[in-house]
Formats: structure tokens, C-alpha cells, sequence
């Protein structure tokens, strides 16, 4: 059996805690993340309950009206807003899933905040990439509690590093918890697909760094091309199955990568606005001689 790594570990000590996994929801590389930390939970033996805010403001709008209201408030300075998830009172640890939503792109900073605000118990991020030019998220978590970060690849720990860091926060590293799945654990969501293609799946989001002319090539070269945005669209069958039956992937999404890894297929990433791609890849894809890394100057 293979060592358990840092996160692995972590959870292992506190199997006899009840887990309350959140997230803020998101598109089918997310789902990817959720099934793997899924699947380790499972593996240890230990009781949690999951919270996904997306699926909370799909069902209710007010759910939704709320968190766009704390986004808001938290633009303005101001502290407070709306409680958006209801976590279970005999919760022992509140453990955050990993990914990409703690930085100042996006808001996941604003759902970290309304649950340190309205729950004291222990705190916990999965293995997450982190860019932060604004915002003081260690000294969010400064206080009594102890809170552990966990870091999928390098740059972000470094990042977290670099800054004062209160005594009750620890951060630690290990690989996105996506790549705890395997092949088996997909092959019940994969169709055959007759076509032949390449796929080309590139952002079209604030994250995009790929130049225009770069990606014309792309495509101009490539047999058959399958152009798209998959992460969001149809089921999450129609993402496995479209990576599986894939000749090869270009892509500058991390998790088609991740994916086109564990599904075996030839797969070229490129780099993005920030160091999440590159990190991971340096850490957890480079030992692949299948997936190949593009890197723009910066």
C-alpha cells in the first residue's frame, strides 16, 4: 500500500470527526475534485455531510440573492451578510474542497468569510491553488481556531509563506484530491463515440492567457478538430466521455488535463493567467510523458 500523503494524513487523524465538506460549487472539473475527496473520505471510514452553495441558490433563488448580496457588502468594506450554508451543529471539523476559488478572481473568499463569521468549529481547505493581490486572507483566519491549508502545488504555498501567519493556521501541500480517482471509478460515465477528433477546449473567462493567433494554430493543425467548452456544458458523462474518446487534448483548462491524465489520453496544457496550471502540472503531471506543458512568457 502506497504511503498516505499529507492530506490523506491529515483526514486519517480526524476520522473520528464529523466531516462537513463545502464548496461553492462551480463546473465539472469541480465535480472531478468533489469526487475524489469523496472517494478518500470513503476509504477512511469517516462520517460527513457535503454543502454545495450552487445547488443551494439553484433550488431556492433567495439562496442566490443572498450570496450576490455578501458579494456586495464584501466589495464595500463592510462586515456581515447573510448565512449561506447550514452546517450541522455536532460538525467536528468544517472542511472547505479544493480547487480554484480562493483568490481574488472569483468569490469563494466571500463564502469563507460568511462561515468564519457564523461557526467556530476547526477549519480545513483541501488542496487549492491561491492568487491574492488584495486581499488579507491570512489575517482572516487569525483567532483561536485551528485552521490546517492545504496547497496543490508550489507557487501557492510559497505565496501563503511569504506572508505573516498567525499561530492558529498551519499550511501544508498535496496533490489536487482530483487525481485520487482513477479509470474504474469514471468507467460507468463513459460512452464510445464512433468520431475521431481532437479535442480543443480553451478558456473563455478571466483566467484565459492563451493568444488568439496561438489558438487559430491550434486548431489549423489539428486532425479533425472538436472545438468547445466543455467544463459547463451537457451532463458530467458527456465531459468523461468526450476527454476518453479524445485522439489527444489541448486545452488550458487544469482539470481536462487532470482528467486526460487519469483517463490515459495524450494531452498538451497551457499555460493561464496565473500559476494554478503550471504548478500543478510541475508537481503532479509532469511524471506523465503524455501530458505536456505550454508556457507563455510572462
Amino acid at each position: 500500500m502506497a504511503p498516505l500523503d499529507a492530506f490523506e494524513s491529515f483526514l486519517a487523524e480526524h476520522r473520528d470527526d464529523k466531516i462537513c465538506a463545502i464548496t461553492p460549487g462551480g463546473n465539472h472539473g469541480d465535480t472531478l475534485i468533489h469526487m475524489g475527496l469523496v472517494k478518500k473520505l470513503d476509504e477512511l471510514g469517516i462520517e460527513y455531510v457535503c454543502r454545495n452553495l450552487e445547488e443551494n441558490y439553484t433550488r431556492r433563488r433567495v439562496d442566490g440573492l443572498k450570496y450576490l448580496l455578501n458579494i456586495a457588502a464584501s466589495r464595500l468594506g463592510v462586515d456581515g451578510g447573510f448565512r449561506l450554508i447550514d452546517i450541522p451543529e455536532d460538525t467536528g471539523l468544517i472542511l472547505f474542497e479544493g480547487g480554484g476559488y480562493l483568490n481574488d478572481l472569483w468569490y469563494g473568499l466571500v463564502l469563507l468569510g460568511e462561515v468564519l463569521r457564523s461557526h467556530d468549529q476547526p477549519i480545513a481547505v483541501a488542496p487549492q491553488s491561491y492568487w491574492l493581490k488584495d486581499t488579507d486572507f491570512l489575517g482572516m483566519l487569525e483567532g483561536e481556531r485551528p485552521v490546517t491549508l492545504f496547497c496543490r502545488e508550489l507557487y501557492s504555498r510559497e505565496l501563503l509563506a511569504s506572508k505573516p501567519t498567525p499561530p492558529n493556521v498551519q499550511i501544508l501541500a498535496s496533490g489536487d484530491t482530483a487525481l485520487y480517482l482513477r479509470r474504474p471509478d469514471l468507467e460507468g460515465l463513459i460512452d464510445q463515440y464512433d468520431e475521431e477528433y481532437d479535442l480543443i477546449c480553451f478558456r473563455r473567462d478571466r483566467e484565459s492567457k492563451i493568444p488568439s493567433e496561438l489558438m487559430r494554430k491550434v486548431i489549423a493543425t489539428s486532425e479533425s478538430p472538436r472545438v468547445g467548452g466543455i467544463s459547463k456544458e451537457g451532463s458530467l458523462g458527456d465531459f468523461v466521455s468526450t476527454i476518453a474518446n479524445a485522439r489527444r487534448v489541448h486545452t488550458d483548462r487544469l482539470h481536462v488535463a487532470i482528467l486526460s491524465h487519469v483517463l490515459g489520453r495524450e494531452a498538451t496544457l497551457y499555460d493561464s493567467f496565473y500559476h494554478k496550471s503550471r504548478g500543478v502540472y510541475e508537481c503532479s503531471l509532469r511524471q506523465n510523458p503524455m501530458i505536456k506543458f505550454i508556457e507563455f512568457t510572462r
